[in-house]
């Protein structure tokens, strides 16, 4: 175990013997940090992921930078269907500690993987489509683009109880019994789905109740006797004489005189039209054979140009994504060096991200972060730049001042003595353009009247 404060290694002792500071909190908060890691550790092992999730939540809460807990946090979240949440743990992981970091070989795996980076925007995008639709009350087409999302990423444990709550709302109990199964056999104790059996299993008791057959009472009259025959139960009236020896005899006579006169208006003739015919359906059936084929490579040159369509938008999502991932990486590089307090380091970090591609939560980090940054920036760089013009560095006086004055036009002190750099450095030209601006922007000062005297002197 290292000292917060200088790094050196700690011995027994509550104080760092370098630096003399009190360590005994922060050894307590690692070995809780630890313990709470074996927690999540026992826990995953048994797939209990949500249990686990909890766990390693607190230990990184406890320690930001065991790299143990958040790599595992990430492998959790991953099993859980959320690539998004795992991704962002692996690479706060991999910016404590860049080197022999398990996080690496996480975030190439799915780098290497331009489908797997598609599913994940496909899945984050269709997942909100459906709960957009349930919000609308489409609840069909709900159930069609959860059965999309599962199909591609079927262990998202939230698209899966989604669905089942969906199912339950149609009283369709079979199904979405089967889709929270699938919750617990990926997670065993999620504290969701067990809630949504529990009501589930209440809910399939009352339809058992209203759906109890009602007992009907059968009236049968005195002239009547009643039996029962299989499942079917026969009435039969009493002293009704049976003739049914007689009726068969007749329907057979009346049956073969029928058979005869088809035979012999509709068969005779049907056959000699069929002998005739043949021809003319072999030729129809040889054309509807080539019409076929034609329309199969019609269908097959559709598709190819289809998948090629799509391939080539799953290399520019693929691309999109890598940039995306670019960018997080940068931020978070940004935050690290403004938590160090190195203001400059981080501006010109942040100045290296496109924000556009950001999502909206990360853009509200990348304008905090700058908005803190900038002010420490521009009094860092105003200091630098003078105590170089002082010293007669004039080629960093320039860089220093002008980006100061380019982060904040409202600092005349810095566009004074870039003037003043420019002029001494033999620039002549763009010492006139910035004299002009001091007496443009700070009229009436001292700097103004100065401006004024050294423009007219270089002038004629």
């Amino acid at each position: 175990m290292n000292c917060y404060n200088c790094g050196a290694e700690l011995s027994n002792s509550d104080y760092c013997e370098r630096c003399g500071a009190d360590v005994s909190l922060y050894r307590r908060l690692i070995k809780l940090s630890n313990a709470y890691y074996n927690e999540g550790l026992e826990k995953a092992r048994v797939r209990d992921l949500s249990g686990a999730a909890v766990a390693l939540r607190q230990s990184v809460k406890a320690n930001k930078k065991n790299t143990d807990a958040r790599n595992l946090l990430g492998l959790v979240y991953f099993e859980m269907g959320e690539m998004v949440d795992a991704l962002s743990q692996w690479i706060i992981s991999k910016n404590f500690q860049s080197e022999k970091n398990l996080a690496d070989e996480y975030i190439k795996s799915v780098q290497n993987s331009p489908a797997r980076l598609d599913a994940i925007n496909t899945t984050i995008k269709k997942y909100n489509q459906s709960l957009l639709y349930c919000e609308q009350g489409s609840f069909d087409l709900a159930v069609i683009q959860l059965k999309k999302i599962l199909s591609t990423n079927p262990n998202l444990l939230k698209g899966h109880q989604l669905l089942a709550l969906l199912y339950m709302k149609e009283d369709n109990f079979v199904r979405a019994r089967a889709e929270l199964q699938a919750v617990l056999n990926i997670d065993r104790t999620n504290t969701l789905a067990l809630r949504y059996l529990k009501e589930l299993d209440e809910a399939e008791g009352k339809q058992s109740k209203k759906q109890q057959p009602k007992r009907e009472e059968e009236q049968v009259s005195k002239d009547a006797i009643v039996y029962t025959s299989g499942n079917e139960t026969i009435i039969q009236p009493i002293g009704v004489k049976d003739n049914s020896w007689l009726h068969s005899i007749i329907n057979i006579i009346i049956g073969i005189g029928i058979g005869m006169a088809v035979m012999w208006f509709l068969i005779l003739p049907a056959q000699k039209q069929m002998e005739s015919s043949e021809l003319n359906d072999a030729v129809a059936e040889y054309s509807d054979q080539v019409e076929a084929k034609t329309a199969a490579l019609n269908s097959l040159q559709a598709e190819m140009d289809t998948l090629k369509a799509e391939s080539e938008a799953a290399i520019q999502s693929a691309s999109e994504a890598n940039e995306k991932l670019s960018s997080y990486e940068e931020l978070l590089k940004a935050y690290r060096s403004y938590a160090e307090e190195d203001s400059p380091g981080a501006l010109e970090k942040l100045e290296a991200i496109n924000k556009e591609i950001l999502p909206e939560d990360a853009q509200i980090l990348y304008d905090a972060v700058f908005r803190e940054v900038g002010a420490a920036a521009v009094t860092e760089l105003y200091q630098t730049g003078y105590a170089a013009y002082q010293s007669n560095n004039f080629e960093t006086s320039i860089a220093d001042l002008g980006k100061c004055y380019e982060l904040d036009n409202t600092q005349h002190n810095a566009l004074y003595f870039l003037a003043r750099s420019y002029h001494k450095s033999g620039d002549i030209e763009n010492a006139k353009i910035y004299y002009q601006k001091v007496i443009d922007e700070a009229p009436g000062t001292r700097m103004s009247t100065d401006a004024t005297n050294l423009l007219r002197s270089i002038s004629n």
